[in-house]
Formats: C-alpha cells, sequence, structure tokens
C-alpha cells in the first residue's frame, strides 16, 4: 500500500505528479481473478481509510461520472423532418409545385392540404410515443454507501469513482462493479445483467480469469440488486466502464434494419415516380405527334400526372400503423416505433429470452416430497419460522428469492405466515451461510432448519428422501431440505443443534413459464413463426423449460460451444436447435445475426442489460416495461408493460392484420388510380376530349383515396391470420397477385367509365359538360363498388362485411360527399360538372355495377373447384 493512499492529507505537487503517470493502474484487468488485497494494491487505496478527496476529484477527472450517456432523443424537428422524407411525399410536393406554374392554384392547395394532414398524423403519433417512453424511465441505484478519508457517508452513486469502498445490503442496487472484500450471507440478483435466474451467492475468494460474468462470485456489477445478507468491496469500474457500459456501447453501436413496410412505400413510390415521368412524357410526345397545342398537352400531361399520385397513401398507411398501435397499446404493448407495428407481422422467428420473459423470474415451489410420517402442514410451518424474507402489503417480495418461495409456498397452503412468526418467537438462531449450506432457527424449544439436502439428509437414512431430490435435480429444479426437532437443552456449537434436527421433506422450487407463455408458444407455431430461447441462465434449467413451453429441448447449446463455432457450423446449430443457454451478450448479438442471415425476420425479447444489443439488431426489438432496465427499453421497438409473452402473439395477429389491410386498401387505391390514367389515356389517344379533367380528378383522389380506403385498413383480423405461414422477407407491399387484381379491377372500371363516355357523347348526343358528368358518376360509383372486390380475394367480398361498421360508414360518407358535389350549384360549378336525367342516372349506375357483378360472379365460381395452390396464390 502506497504512502499516499494511507495519508490523505499528502496533496502536495509532487504527490499529484507522482500519481498522474499511475491513472492507469485504477484500471484493473480480470479483478475477479486476484486476491482482495492485489486489488487494492492495484488501486492504490487504503482498506482501512478509504479514498481523501482531492484523489476522488482527480480520478473522476480521469474516470468521467459514474453514469451511462443516455441516448439521445429524436428532437421534435428531427421527427417533423422524417414525416416528409418519403419518395410519395416528395412527388406530392413536385405536384404541388406544377399546380403553382401552370396556375391550377386550387388543385395546388388541395394537395398540400393532404400533405400537410398526413404529415401532422405522423408527427403526433411518433412524438406521443416518445413522450409515453419518457415516462417510462426511471433512476437506478442513486445512493450509495462509501468510505472515504475514514468517514462513512452517503452519496451520489454517480459521484462514485474507481477506489472508493461501497459497502451493500439487503434491498440496495449496486451502484459500480465492485470487487467483493467481505461478505456477510451475500447474496445478489443478476438476472438483469446475466440472465440468472436463481440469486447468486457471493464469496471473497478469486476465480480464474477466464470465468463468465455468471459465474465470478467476487463481483457485484453495476445494476444488479442485493437480495439478501451485506457486503463490503472495492469499485473497479464506473460509468462506461462497468459491464453495464460495455453492453450499453455494443447495443448503441448495432445497426437498426428498415422496416419492410417502410422499404416497401419507398421501393413503390420510386417505382411511381418513374411511371409518373414515363407517362408525362409519353403524353407531351403523344400531343406533339397529333400536333396538339404545347401548353394545353403540357397542362394535361401535368395534370395526369398528379391524378396517379395516390394523394392518400401516405395518410392511411400512417392511420392504419397509428390505430394498430393503438390497439396494441390497449393490449399493454407501447410501440416506439410505427413500422414496427407491421414489421411483426413478417416475424417468422421470436428469440425470448428465459427469465422474466418466458417466465415471472419469480421462485415457486411446484414439488413436495415428504419424510415417512410427516404431515405436510409441519413442513410449511418450519419453512416459513426458519426464514427471513417477507412481502410487503402491496405484495413485493423482500429477501432471498427462495425464501420468497417458501413464503408464498406456505400462504398457498392456508397458513398465516405473519401470525406464526408473532406466536413462534425466536431465541436463537444459526444464520446462513454459504459454505455451510444450512439455517436454523430455535423458538420455543423447538429447532426449525433447512439447507442443501446433502447438508441435512443422510444418504442410509433417507434413501428415499436423496432419489426424490435426485429425480428433481434432474428436472432443473432447485431442491431444499426442511427439517425439524427438540432443541438442545444446553447451548452447544452449532452442529448440536442440526443434530437434533429431523427431515421433514423436501422441496423442489424453480422459475416456472408464464401459463400464458405455454398457449403463445403453441399459436405461434402453428402460425409458422419459431421460437427460440436464449439466455445466460444454466442449460438443465433452459432445457427444462424449453420443454415445459413446448420448444425442442434435446440439447441446449452453450456459450463457451458458441465461440467455438465458425459461422458456417453456426447456421447448422440454429437450424436444429431451439436452446441456447450461458450466453453473453455479444454472443446473443450473433446469433440474432446468424438468424437474419437464413432469411429470419427477427423479434427479440428480454428485460435484462445483457438483452440491450440483440434488442437493437433485431427487426422487432420487444422489452419487458414493469421489469426491465432502462437500456433494454431504450434498446427496443416495442414494450410490453404487462410483460406477458402472449402479448407477442397477439402483436403479430396485429401486424399480419395490418398487412392484409395494406394490401387491400392498396389494391383499392391503386386500382382507382389506374382507372383514371387509362380513361384520360386512352381518350386522348383517341383524339377526344379528356373524359374527367382538373379538380374532378383531384375531388375523387382525396375522397375515393382516404375514406374508403381508410375502412379497408380497419378490416378485423381474419380467423385465418395467425394459422397462415408469415410471408416472406422480400415479399412486396404489392405482390404479383395483388398487383394482378389492380390491372384487372382498375381496367375494368376504366372500361365502363370509357363506355359511359363513348355513349353519353356518340350516342345519347350529349354535350361534353354532361358527358363529363356522366362519365364521374360511373367511375366513382364503379370504384366505391369495388370495395367489395378488395375486401378479400376468395369467395364473396360481401361475406363478413357486417364485422366492419366502419366500411358501411365510409360508403355513406362518401356517397354525401359526391351528392354534395352533384347536388350544390356552387360546389358543381367549381367542378365543371352539371346536372344528369334519370335516364343519364339509369345507364351510369347499371355501368358502374359491372364490374363488381363480374369479379363476384368468377370468384364465386370459381371457389368450388379452387385447390389450395389456387388460394395461396390469390392471397398473394
Amino acid at each position: 500500500m502506497s504512502a499516499s493512499a494511507r495519508d490523505p492529507g499528502n496533496t502536495s505537487a509532487s504527490h499529484v505528479r507522482h500519481q498522474e503517470p499511475r491513472a492507469r493502474k485504477w484500471r484493473v484487468e480480470a479483478p475477479h481473478g486476484l486476491a482482495g488485497v492485489d486489488v487494492l494494491a492495484r488501486l492504490d487505496v487504503d482498506p482501512e481509510r478509504g479514498l481523501a478527496s482531492d484523489e476522488v476529484n482527480r480520478r473522476r477527472a480521469v474516470a468521467g461520472r459514474n453514469a451511462l450517456a443516455m441516448p439521445t432523443q429524436r428532437s421534435s424537428w428531427r421527427i417533423l423532418l422524417d414525416q416528409v422524407r418519403s419518395v410519395v411525399i416528395v412527388l406530392l410536393a413536385a405536384a404541388v409545385v406544377a399546380g403553382l406554374v401552370i396556375g391550377e392554384t386550387l388543385e395546388a392547395a388541395a394537395v398540400a392540404v393532404v400533405i400537410i394532414a398526413n404529415t401532422i398524423v405522423g408527427f403526433v403519433t411518433e412524438l406521443r410515443a416518445l413522450r409515453s417512453m419518457e415516462a417510462l424511465r426511471h433512476l437506478t441505484a442513486t445512493r450509495a454507501d462509501v468510505k472515504r478519508q475514514d468517514r462513512r457517508e452517503e452519496i451520489d452513486a454517480v459521484e462514485l469513482v474507481p477506489g472508493d469502498l461501497v459497502s451493500v445490503e439487503a434491498g440496495d442496487q449496486v451502484p459500480a462493479d465492485i470487487r467483493v472484500l467481505e461478505a456477510e450471507d451475500l447474496t445478489v440478483e443478476e438476472s438483469a445483467l446475466t440472465g440468472e435466474s436463481e440469486a447468486v451467492v457471493k464469496t471473497v475468494e478469486p476465480v480464474p480469469r477466464d470465468t463468465p460474468i455468471a459465474d465470478r462470485t467476487n463481483m457485484l456489477y453495476s445494476g444488479t440488486t442485493v437480495r439478501a445478507g451485506r457486503g463490503r468491496g472495492v469499485v473497479v469500474a464506473t460509468g462506461p466502464a462497468t459491464e453495464v457500459g460495455h453492453i450499453a456501447d455494443l447495443a448503441a453501436s448495432t445497426d437498426t434494419g428498415q422496416a419492410p413496410l417502410k422499404a416497401g412505400l419507398e421501393q413503390l413510390g420510386r417505382i411511381l415516380s418513374l411511371v409518373v415521368v414515363g407517362l408525362a412524357a409519353a403524353l407531351v410526345g403523344l400531343g406533339l405527334v397529333r400536333g396538339l397545342d404545347v401548353e394545353e398537352v403540357i397542362e394535361v400531361a401535368i395534370a395526369l400526372a398528379v391524378a396517379i399520385v395516390p394523394e392518400g397513401l401516405p395518410a392511411v398507411a400512417t392511420l392504419t400503423l397509428t390505430v394498430g398501435m393503438r390497439r396494441m397499446a390497449r393490449a399493454h404493448a407501447l410501440v416506439r416505433r410505427l413500422p414496427t407495428v407491421e414489421t411483426l407481422g413478417s416475424t417468422n422467428v421470436i428469440a425470448a429470452d428465459k427469465t422474466g420473459t418466458l417466465t415471472a423470474n419469480e421462485m415457486h415451489v411446484v414439488e413436495v416430497a415428504l419424510a415417512d410420517g410427516v404431515d405436510e402442514r409441519a413442513l410449511w410451518q418450519s419453512a416459513v419460522i426458519c426464514n427471513d424474507a417477507d412481502i410487503s402489503p402491496d405484495g413485493t417480495p423482500v429477501g432471498d428469492p427462495t425464501e420468497v418461495a417458501l413464503l408464498l409456498g406456505g400462504q398457498a397452503n392456508g397458513l398465516d405466515w405473519r401470525t406464526l412468526r408473532v406466536e413462534h418467537t425466536r431465541r436463537a438462531e444459526v444464520p446462513f451461510d454459504s459454505s455451510t449450506k444450512r439455517m436454523a432457527v430455535v423458538t420455543d424449544g423447538t429447532v426449525h432448519a433447512k439447507g442443501a439436502p446433502e447438508v441435512l439428509l443422510d444418504p442410509q437414512q433417507h434413501a428415499e428422501l436423496l432419489a426424490r431430490v435426485h429425480d428433481m435435480s434432474s428436472r432443473a429444479l432447485r431442491t431444499l431440505a426442511i427439517g425439524a426437532g427438540r432443541a438442545p437443552a444446553a447451548s452447544g456449537d452449532d452442529n448440536q443443534v442440526f443434530d437434533a434436527v429431523d427431515p421433514l421433506g423436501v422441496v423442489g422450487m424453480i422459475d416456472p413459464p408464464r401459463p400464458a407463455a405455454v398457449d403463445a408458444v403453441r399459436a405461434c407455431h402453428r402460425a409458422g413463426i419459431r421460437v427460440v430461447m436464449i439466455t445466460g441462465d444454466q442449460p438443465r434449467t433452459a432445457a427444462a423449460v424449453a420443454r415445459e413451453v413446448g420448444l425442442r429441448a434435446d440439447r441446449a447449446i452453450t456459450g463457451p460451444e458458441l465461440d467455438r463455432l465458425d459461422d458456417d457450423a453456426l447456421a447448422r446449430e440454429i437450424r436444429d436447435s431451439d436452446v441456447f443457454a450461458r450466453v453473453a451478450p455479444e454472443q446473443k448479438l450473433r446469433l440474432v445475426r446468424a438468424l437474419q442471415a437464413t432469411g429470419g425476420v427477427v423479434a427479440v425479447t428480454g428485460d435484462g442489460v445483457n438483452d440491450a444489443p440483440a434488442l437493437r439488431q433485431a427487426d422487432v426489438g420487444i422489452a419487458m416495461g414493469r421489469t426491465g432496465t432502462d437500456v433494454a427499453r431504450e434498446a427496443a421497438d416495442i414494450v410490453l408493460t404487462t410483460d406477458d409473452f402472449s402479448t407477442i402473439e397477439h402483436a403479430i395477429q396485429e401486424g399480419r392484420r395490418i398487412f392484409a389491410n395494406i394490401r387491400r386498401f392498396g389494391q383499392f387505391l391503386f386500382s382507382w388510380h389506374l382507372s383514371v390514367a387509362l380513361v384520360v389515356t386512352v381518350a386522348l389517344a383517341l383524339g377526344l376530349d379528356a373524359p374527367i379533367v382538373g379538380l374532378m380528378i383531384l375531388w375523387n383522389n382525396l375522397i375515393i383515396d382516404v375514406i374508403p380506403s381508410f375502412a379497408l385498413a380497419l378490416e378485423p383480423s381474419s380467423d385465418e391470420a395467425m394459422r397462415e405461414p408469415p410471408r416472406s422477407k422480400s415479399e412486396p407491399v404489392l405482390g404479383a397477385g395483388t398487383v394482378r387484381r389492380i390491372l384487372i379491377h382498375g381496367t375494368l372500371v376504366a372500361a365502363v367509365a370509357l363506355t359511359a363516355y363513348l355513349l353519353a357523347s356518340k350516342v345519347m348526343n350529349l354535350d361534353l359538360d354532361h358527358a363529363r358528368t356522366m362519365t364521374f358518376v360511373t367511375l366513382t360509383s364503379a370504384q366505391l363498388l369495388a370495395v367489395f372486390n378488395a375486401r378479400t380475394n376468395i369467395g364473396s367480398g360481401f361475406r363478413g362485411a357486417t364485422r366492419n361498421p366502419y366500411l358501411w360508414a365510409a360508403l355513406a360518407l362518401t356517397i354525401a360527399l359526391e351528392s354534395l358535389v352533384l347536388g350544390v350549384p356552387a360546389m358543381r360549378d367549381l367542378l365543371d360538372l352539371t346536372t344528369l336525367r334519370a335516364g343519364d342516372w339509369a345507364v351510369a349506375l347499371s355501368l358502374a355495377a359491372i364490374p363488381v357483378v363480374l369479379v363476384q360472379t368468377v370468384r364465386i365460381v370459381r371457389a368450388w373447384p379452387a385447390s389450395d395452390t389456387v388460394r395461396a396464390r390469390e392471397r398473394s
């Protein structure tokens, strides 16, 4: 020990110059592999006095504050900017500019309103999600009991530096990474860091340098919780240098992938931009060849380009995801990023953490083996009397999880353990010791004891009980023997107390699967979704839980085994194994990347700091909100506020519903734009006046794009949604089947509209305004009825329509708005429409019914002999 550490008053300049070159000694490599005195020597600290205040300041200047840098939150301006960066929005903005250039101010203003409305909806939704996440944050490990300058004091944990001497006791959160120097029955809950479900007993002895984090019994790690006992140690790492800090850095350096829907819409936008430019150029070329007025041709080309751009697509897509997000929020899933809702629908692999995700992270007694002639009530009485745990009035457990499990077990068997403790006051006790693995209390002449079965049971006398212990252990149950006996008349050593104990039986405990998790895993398998377990827990425990929830558990591959596999071997292993145990954060990240490399759309669930890098790498990161750590929640896309794995099943179903509905309204919306483009293009190619022009097109774009499309976006989920395999990650938003239906429906609607125009102008000899009005009515009515063609791709589109009240409300509203522009003179004049006679209406509506009647008739006929292959193709 250096003189400076023993003498905190030495602050001379020479002393400072002497210490600065040795600042690197404050970073101890593998402190778990060194004896406590060696760690103290390398940190240059006196174990009796602690650090001097000037030395603390000097070390803080080098090591920094004991805090992790919080991730920079997206600003309101960044969220706003993200809403207007899509290709479709850029096309709409270009349409606004084009409209202003050619003097179509009303058209430009209408499109601008669409852009503003879409931007506001997306901005408000994402801002609410961001603020909800901020409300979830809470500070951890805010205070620390530290010894400095030979004086104990309680300080803000962020002020700790390497070399500080810190004391901890039951209920404390560990404020930094600490090498244990003294331990008195010290047990620590480390599941948030390592995934280990059982509290770890801490000692002071060194362990090999290559020992995994979960087995470093002489270390306390930042963010973990002291369950029982007390201890003292020296800080070896703070802030970013802690294990939690390393994991947070790993998570921050992991790139997040782009959601399939966002990528699909951007690809669609790029295709649309090419179509718009190409068609406009073709029309200009056609007009010039025919000798038409150049200015008029350019005006028509720009107007048609505006007609092709789906003004309602961004708004309806955003509103669809927003509704899905709110539905998930009601189901206790907080969505942080809108596109994630849809990504869930394409998920084909769930990489689930075990502790706190598939299980409740609470030990429970699940099996009891009684000694001959023993009443079970007697066993539970001794189990709750020989017990230091407690349960607060609000149900919060306090103390070692094993002892809490015994209290809950006694309570479940009808014991009022609080009353029993009052009636059986302790007269003496032998505290639990990790070396002897036993505990006893003496009350009213009776010894109540518990301990490891190999300690309390005699192999000769209790062979039957030991056989039960072996059976329980083979199923990954943690076993504990309970006993009682008459207390010795005279006080003697501890062995005399335990010699008086007769075994009452053995209990088997485990952190069991959540009941809902078993059903949820089964539902995921039915839906073609693979579920794998990735945990830091022991292989045997992981395999036992995996078997209970229905995973393949022939063997559990461990983290060290993963490190010995190259990428090709790892790819083979992940195909054949569902359970990965004793996995470190870097290994979990590698597993997720390997699953993605094999074509998986991977959802990762977790609650601990150790899960954060994988949560961020995943296509969908799902953190537990109630028991989850801040680091895990910040890395996730979705936070489950009830920590219930079954919520993921419902979230995936919601994602599938959303994608199916996006296809529904995509088919409806694009078939409309195709029909408009065909009507205008074919008429111009035939040398006719445009059948619909100007605000007629834009009005119907706004009404048809948004109102019926949004009703289709609210279609309820199909009963078959979770009985079909997930779609391919590379499958476009508008698949081949959907594109085929767009072409068919768009052509049919365009055909009847053109027929109406030709009948009106050539057969009925109506003037241009009347012909355009008749085309307007036919086109609008045919597309409205086509909503039933878009509802389903198999069988009748009217079947189950009553389940969606929004559909009928949308149809009523659309009809009312179209009646408004046809019935109110000012609106008619604005859109260059006129009134129709009864006969005109009859012709228009009769033609409008043809597409829906034709399509529904063909579908009903084809439904009878349709094979599964045909049905699968039609769904795409």
